[in-house]
């Protein structure tokens, strides 16, 4: 073993999350979903909800 250590990793800031789609009820049900995990501290869920709200095609062009 060499003794040497890597770098750090850097990361980025945070991307803000997204906002749902005028007059779109999937959106505005997984923003509703979002909503509920964050008050309850469930941070991965929020995580995957904003994947789902950017992949989301009512997205399209954001």
């Amino acid at each position: 073993m060499s003794g040497s250590l890597t770098p750090p990793v850097q990361l980025g800031e945070p991307r803000p999350a997204p906002k749902p789609a005028a007059e779109c009820d999937v959106c505005q049900a997984l923003v509703n979903e979002r909503q509920l995990a964050e008050a309850r501290g469930d941070k991965s869920k929020v995580v995957d909800l904003n994947i789902e709200l950017r992949n989301h095609p009512e997205h399209e062009g954001q």
